[in-house]
């Protein structure tokens, strides 16, 4: 196999900029790109307060290194909140820590330089960058590149959903796209710099775009004609128009959406349901010990129930029988959050071949189908691999909380990450308390082969979206003005190529399946309401769901002799726009609709409507040779059986 895996960076591009008075010399000083983690209003803070940031992108001082996602603190020195009798609102920040390539903070002194308002569109900011991989033993890293042992290659394992606009070349004291918002740097007490608003309170969205500047050895004087100050880039550094103007462009691609039959399929939506495939067989899951919740609230489908074949007729049917925890250490995956109930059924018989109880340290998800008919399970501290029997084929441990697990579709590469903590216990919660949610960690990742065998390490971080890996390589989306986005292709030998490009008001979530199918989820533009789309490697849409009243979630599926695919939308009794909007339990899931298709012309070979759909991504599956549908509800498991004309 000749591969060579290249990957793309959307990073933070802005300027670098020194101001010195005139009597001093003017070396270049590269400044600290930040964002504010969260929002910041001056009728909200006390003086004293905290506020966090982290660094956008790598920075290196002669006194401290701050890697990228790095927390710089600050602290509230004086704040004048807007009300009827002071018009005017004032709000001074110091800059007095950061986390200098440790996990505990640092004296480090900064100063405000410029700022400007989050960039439009940013609806997660996340970004991506290489992960760098060397080979692990003798022969190298042979199974993904000929490379020879110790060279290195680059393999993407972030999805950037979000490429920051270039932001204008910025001189001390600017503040873009915050109306009525002033800066005066170094101005306020303890050299803190002091936002001002004449009519209005000081407030400041989380991701905020922040330029800092060390405070030690720089000596600031604002210029007698702020026209005058240019920015002057780093040694060797471009300016943010410069690297702009240095990226060639692309030839046009046309939308993702042009295309008519018999070039593709698109689907309307469901009318008459007499049409609809009926079971032939059906499991009550109640027996086995299943406990609908139907009250439960959520946001976003969980990973609660799931399904998977072993073989044509063994079907593996886990689900959470929410019971009292017993809880145990579960090694440096941290302790049982729940238990998974798991039960090995014939679907001939209906016979239980097989039951056992995994404990597991997260809510994530714990099943992944893999070919040959076998499943990859998250069970305390380790990954399985279960064959036919529910035998154990292979075993990874995992030494910290898992973050991802991601499959090409023909198994042959797995990546895994594991979450490294990055802060101190101290500092965690700090930020946990502030955030309302667990702060950015370092992830490691291995590389394994098809048969579960290292291959390769690298790192990367959590806050990036876990890669959308195919047989050929990985699929990228980076987000564009006014709601629109690209899909790029990465070959494991090539550079990245733009395929398609589409609208969404929503966040887009994209997924591999097999045999060698991209699955994309989006909103459209106008109505906001979800759609979904499956696509070859080379963006060429092979099948589209229209807009459906009421739809709320949707999922896809391939069998392990890659031959067809299935699909599940997921409807609810009233609107919920796009999961993660609304809260919603399982009763508020009306019905769901599965069918499968022949991955070679997607022509429909079973179209089934089920009643009382659960709330789990995973619970439905195919048979690896395709002849079996299995959908769990919340009450039965139903066995359908598809035509193989």
């Amino acid at each position: 196999m000749k591969t060579r895996v290249q990957a793309l960076t959307a990073s933070l591009a802005l300027c670098c900029i020194g101001v010195f008075g005139e009597t001093t010399p003017k070396p270049s000083i590269t400044l600290v790109q930040a964002e504010l983690m969260t929002d910041a209003q001056a009728h909200l803070l006390k003086v004293g307060a905290t506020v966090f940031a982290r660094t956008a992108a790598d920075w290196q001082g002669p006194d401290c290194v701050l890697r990228i996602g790095a927390i710089l603190e600050a602290h509230v020195v004086s704040v004048v909140p807007h009300t009827k009798t002071a018009k005017g609102s004032e709000l001074s920040l110091a800059f007095t820590r950061a986390q200098c390539g440790e996990k505990k903070m640092s004296d480090f002194k900064m100063l405000l330089f410029a700022l400007a308002a989050p960039p439009v569109g940013n609806l997660e900011a996340m970004t991506t960058a290489p992960m760098e991989i060397r080979a692990l033993g003798p022969g190298g890293v042979t199974s993904i590149a000929d490379a020879p042992l110790g060279r290195s290659i680059t393999l993407g394992v972030g999805t950037p959903v979000y490429q920051s606009p270039v932001i204008p070349r910025m001189k001390m004291g600017d503040v873009i796209g915050i109306r009525g918002l002033k800066l005066s740097v170094g101005t306020g007490p303890d050299a803190s710099s002091v936002l001002t608003s004449k009519d209005r309170d000081v407030s400041l969205e989380g991701g905020s775009v922040l330029l800092l500047i060390p405070a030690q050895g720089t000596f600031l004087s604002a210029p007698a004609n702020p026209g005058d100050a240019r920015a002057a880039s780093s040694a060797g550094g471009d300016t943010a128009s410069g690297a702009g103007a240095a990226v060639s462009a692309e030839p046009p691609v046309e939308d993702i959406d042009l295309c008519a039959p018999p070039q593709c399929n698109v689907l309307l939506p469901s009318g008459n349901e007499d049409d609809m495939g009926k079971a032939k067989a059906s499991i009550s899951i109640r027996r086995l010990g299943y406990a609908p919740r139907p009250q439960k609230m959520m946001y976003i489908f969980d990973h609660d129930e799931a399904l998977a074949y072993l073989g044509p007729k063994e079907l593996l049917v886990a689900f959470n029988p929410h019971k009292l925890l017993t809880r145990h250490t579960l090694g440096a995956a941290g302790q049982t959050v729940r238990v998974i109930h798991v039960v090995l059924v014939n679907t001939e018989t209906r016979q239980i071949e097989y039951s056992a109880d995994w404990e597991l340290p997260d809510n994530g998800r714990y099943l992944w189908p893999l070919a040959d008919g076998r499943v990859l399970a998250h069970v305390g501290s380790e990954l399985r691999v279960y064959g036919g029997g529910l035998k154990i084929h292979n075993r990874v441990s995992i030494d910290g909380p898992l973050a991802f697990v991601r499959v090409t579709p023909d198994g042959n590469f797995v990546a895994i990450g594991v979450i490294r903590e990055r802060h101190t216990p101290e500092l965690h919660a700090q930020l946990s308390e502030s955030l309302g949610l667990d702060p950015e960690e370092d992830v490691d990742i291995a590389v394994l082969n098809r048969n579960f065998e290292p291959i390769a390490r690298s790192t990367s971080r959590s806050r990036l979206m876990p890669p959308t890996l195919l047989n050929e390589g990985q699929a990228e989306l980076l987000a564009e003005p006014n709601m629109r986005y690209s899909l790029s292709m990465v070959p494991w030998d090539s550079h990245a190529q733009t395929v398609a490009r589409f609208s969404s008001s929503c966040l887009p979530q994209l997924s591999s399946i097999a045999p060698d199918l991209m699955f994309l989820v989006s909103c459209d533009k106008q109505t906001r309401q979800l759609e979904y789309r499956v696509l070859r490697p080379n963006g060429k849409l092979e099948l589209k769901g229209l807009p459906g009243k009421n739809e709320c979630g949707h999922a896809a599926e391939g069998s392990a002799n890659r031959e067809d695919f299935v699909v599940k939308v997921v409807k609810a009794s009233q609107p919920l726009l796009g999961a993660g909007e609304l809260a919603f339990s399982e009763a508020d899931l009306s019905s769901e609709e599965l069918s499968v298709y022949r991955a070679t012309d997607t022509k429909r070979l079973l179209r089934v409507h089920v009643a009382s759909p659960s709330s789990s991504r995973e619970g439905f599956a195919v048979s690896p040779d395709g002849s079996q549908l299995a959908v769990m509800t919340r009450d039965r498991i139903a066995i359908y059986s598809v035509a193989r004309e």
